[in-house]
């Protein structure tokens, strides 16, 4: 019983970090084709890649050196 339950509490963890992931997915600006092919590893990397860039806009500082475009 003790194992069972166990079970079914890590199956319900399972499901919701999927459902999270999946919103997450979803939020990112890309097409729906493309987010919903991702994998979880894939998603954290996107995000915090997205975070980073999207923080330095904000902040309006410039990229990194070299010519100018």
């Amino acid at each position: 019983l003790r194992k069972e339950r166990s079970r079914d509490a890590a199956r319900c963890r399972r499901s919701r970090e999927t459902e999270v992931f999946y919103q997450l997915a979803h939020t990112l600006p890309f097409a729906r084709g493309v987010s919903a092919h991702l994998d979880k590893a894939s998603i954290m990397r996107l995000t915090i890649s997205y975070l980073r860039v999207h923080r330095l806009l904000a902040a309006g500082e410039p990229g990194p050196p070299g010519p100018p475009p």
